[in-house]
């Protein structure tokens, strides 16, 4: 399935018109929301030509417990100097008409914008319910391998029964047949409910012995105490951020879905209130320095999971993030 549109010439901006309403009608939005998802993906893909020489959209089905879509405009552009500027009716930078910024703002149910002069900008709109799960904001992107309608990597985000699973999920290689190994995995993984994860992944790996194989990480919140236990079977990132930038890493055991692998240690840790957990596979290259952060207080799950896939994307393989977080209680 295609999760991005390359926004390099004109043609571009009406395939991300018609994602953008292919998603609405699986998401089941009311036909005005459609129509308004339209309308601002239509206008970001047309900022991204205009104004930053062209970029990327992100076009999403969010985790949530009522329909959400969400879409990333993302950039390597000149950025923008004033922001408030920007966003006020009327304004124009080059050909444009002006009042585009401020259109998506009060088209979408949430906006967001973060701009670094020389740096590029990234900008995400949401149509539907916050997406929040069982008292966890959830925030996610896939995206391509450069030139792929396929995607081999895939997410699976569940309540069961008040504790939210988060499984990312990483084909072998590229491709149809990493995506069919990806949703072979997500559709083993259903009907597995344990409260251990890595217990859950050895049965699920066993399940899928023979198979073309594939890495994940399944990690599980309750956010009624903030617990968090996570396991991993292959190279599956998983970071705990808490505010003030500290970084835990959390550990996955070597091998695949679907091969000789011993049961996973099993992760614990407690999420506060601020702490982010980001999942994300080898596509996107792991963090080096907490410097190397995206700001994440003040900014929703959805714009951290975008600035992740602008900054990290490695560029020659599938991508898929996961950014969780305890929900703030008029949120959820």
């Amino acid at each position: 399935m295609r999760h991005v549109v390359d926004i390099s010439d004109p043609s571009a901006v009406a395939e991300a018109r018609r994602l953008a309403r292919n998603l609405a009608q699986t998401a089941a939005l009311p036909e005005a929301r459609a129509e308004a998802l339209a309308i601002v993906v239509t206008e970001m893909a047309t900022n991204l030509l205009r104004h930053a020489r062209g970029g990327q959209l992100l076009l999403q089905i969010q985790p949530g417990k009522a329909p959400h879509v969400s879409v990333a405009a993302i950039d390597a552009g000149p950025g923008i100097p004033d922001i408030d500027l920007a966003l006020s009716d009327g304004f124009s930078t080059g050909s444009s008409a002006g009042g585009g910024l401020g259109a998506m703002r009060r088209l979408a149910d949430s906006f967001e914008i973060r701009s670094t002069p020389g740096q590029g900008t990234v900008a995400v709109c949401g149509f539907g319910a916050p997406p929040v799960l069982a008292g966890v904001e959830i925030g996610a992107y896939l995206m391509n391998y450069p030139g792929d309608r396929a995607c081999g990597d895939g997410l699976l985000v569940r309540d069961v029964s008040g504790r939210v699973d988060l499984f990312a999920v990483d084909g072998l290689g590229h491709g149809a047949r990493a995506e069919a190994a990806a949703a072979e995995a997500i559709e083993g993984l259903e009907a597995l409910r344990g409260e251990n994860p890595a217990r859950t992944l050895s049965e699920l790996s066993a399940r899928l012995a023979g198979s073309r194989g594939s890495v994940a990480a399944l990690a599980q919140i309750e956010a009624a105490d903030g617990r968090l236990r996570l396991a991993g079977i292959g190279n599956i990132a998983a970071l705990l951020v808490q505010p003030g930038g500290q970084v835990k890493r959390l550990i996955s055991r070597e091998g695949r879905l679907g091969g000789a692998v011993r049961t996973p240690p099993v992760e614990e840790a407690m999420m506060r209130p601020g702490d982010v957990l980001i999942l994300h596979s080898d596509g996107l290259s792991t963090l080096r320095s907490h410097a190397e952060l995206p700001p994440t207080a003040g900014h929703s799950c959805a714009m951290i999971a975008a600035q992740f896939m602008r900054d990290r994307n490695k560029g020659r393989d599938d991508c898929c993030v996961i950014v969780a977080r305890l929900a703030r209680e008029e949120a959820a």
